[in-house]
């Protein structure tokens, strides 16, 4: 896997923040944001893409590419799939990158480049915007320059699920290895929201913070009693995902079984979730049953988190219905509430610190989970915390208007002993 997220490039690095208790959330510096309600977010600050790519690629794309193509160089490398030269193996072979794809999640696309561009449109005039912009805004741009960057020619898909988008993205990736059509899959989600237009566009929906003023690094409080709606962070998340006899057949470092996924959709309002969160907990209920594995079996749920009060008690309740007795005492985990909410690479972070979760044997708190609000108790994980036991994780994710998935993951090293 390859990691970015406010507090810089590697997983290492968002780990020991979480850990540690760290905020990565900061008053918004990239553009002014004295208008909006929402004026902090968990910026990506001191990033230079020409450290990673050349200038020649970097000035064509928005910066929710480079995180992409960044984050996918670093878990090719991992995964043991670049040659010296720094090119993929399959590069040796055309027909090898027939059967090599990528399914990205996203969800709000370029617009730091597009903001620009349109800008030099009406200032200067057509002749001086960028003839990159058709290319770099649209948020299929990171598949296309993913294809390119590393000699893709397999599956290629994008996914626009909100903030289930990289959930999407990596079900659907492990749904083509299952069924032969392709033999690696790069996944993931990236997302870079902090331009003008971006934010504009959210908090119309009613679904940001209104009170990041006067509580600044702790605006995002999923759970708490003060929840009052989304931060924005920068992120992503990318895996390289095979099936399992072909990772263990080259030898692979593995870090972790997608064992089963489901989704579904609530079909209530476009904008809020079902407040009975009973398609919520089907999706919860479906993706352990096709694990065939009982609630008492899931060591941590990594919630979905919004803090969006009404988001936050349907999931509550959702929990609740696939849990029942357990729900009580299975640990629900919150780590982005330190960093904010990625968007579209959302599900793809809370993938990376569950797999480093289950490496550690330690769970991140949620550290602005100061009081439970009302009809939103479980076991909350508040403080950081070791654990004997952290095996098998429950990652939920949920979108505008009720789209809903969840995946079991399992620590691969305990069960293969």
């Amino acid at each position: 896997m390859g990691v970015l997220s406010p507090y810089g490039v590697g997983t290492d690095l968002l780990w020991e923040n979480l850990v540690a208790g760290e905020s990565g959330i900061t008053p918004l510096t990239a553009f002014d944001a004295s208008a909006l309600d929402c004026q902090v977010g968990g910026q990506l600050n001191d990033f230079r893409a020409t450290n990673y790519l050349s200038p020649r690629v970097a000035r064509k794309i928005d910066p929710f590419s480079t995180y992409a193509l960044v984050t996918t160089q670093i878990a090719l490398k991992q995964a043991g799939l670049l040659l010296e030269n720094g090119k993929p193996r399959w590069s040796q072979q055309e027909q090898d990158s027939h059967r090599v794809g990528v399914c990205v999640g996203n969800n709000l696309g370029g617009w730091q480049f597009a903001e620009r561009e349109l800008y030099h449109l009406w200032q200067q005039g057509p002749r001086e915007v960028s003839p990159y912009m058709a290319t770099a805004w649209f948020p299929a741009a990171v598949q296309g320059n993913m294809s390119i960057q590393f000699g893709l020619r397999g599956i290629g898909r994008t996914f626009l699920s909100d903030r289930a988008s990289a959930a999407m993205a990596i079900i659907h990736a492990a749904d083509c290895l299952r069924r032969g059509k392709s033999d690696i899959m790069i996944a993931g989600g990236s997302e870079a929201p902090f331009s003008y237009y971006a934010a504009l566009c959210y908090e119309t929906s009613g679904l940001m913070s209104k009170r990041t003023e006067s509580q600044k690094l702790s605006a995002y409080r999923p759970f708490d009693a003060e929840h009052n709606g989304l931060v924005a962070a920068d992120g992503a998340a990318f895996f390289i995902m095979e099936r399992v006899e072909d990772a263990i057949a080259r030898g692979a470092p593995i870090l972790a079984e997608i064992s089963s996924w489901a989704t579904n959709a609530d079909g209530y309002d476009a904008v809020q979730p079902a407040p009975d969160g009973q398609r919520y907990a089907a999706a919860m209920t479906q993706a352990l049953k096709k694990s065939d594995m009982s609630v008492e079996e899931i060591d941590c749920i990594f919630a979905a988190g919004s803090a969006v009060p009404t988001e936050d008690i349907s999931e509550t309740r959702a929990v609740n219905l696939a849990f029942a007795e357990t729900a009580r005492r299975v640990p629900v985990a919150t780590p982005k509430s330190a960093f904010g909410n990625a968007f579209g690479a959302a599900t793809a972070l809370d993938m990376a610190i569950a797999i480093q979760a289950m490496e550690h044997q330690t769970i991140p708190g949620a550290i602005n989970l100061e009081h439970v609000a009302p009809e939103c108790e479980l076991n909350h994980v508040t403080t950081t915390q070791p654990v004997e036991n952290l095996h098998a994780c429950l990652i939920n994710a949920r979108g505008m208007g009720g789209t809903n998935a969840s995946l079991v993951l399992k620590d691969w090293s305990q069960a293969h002993k």
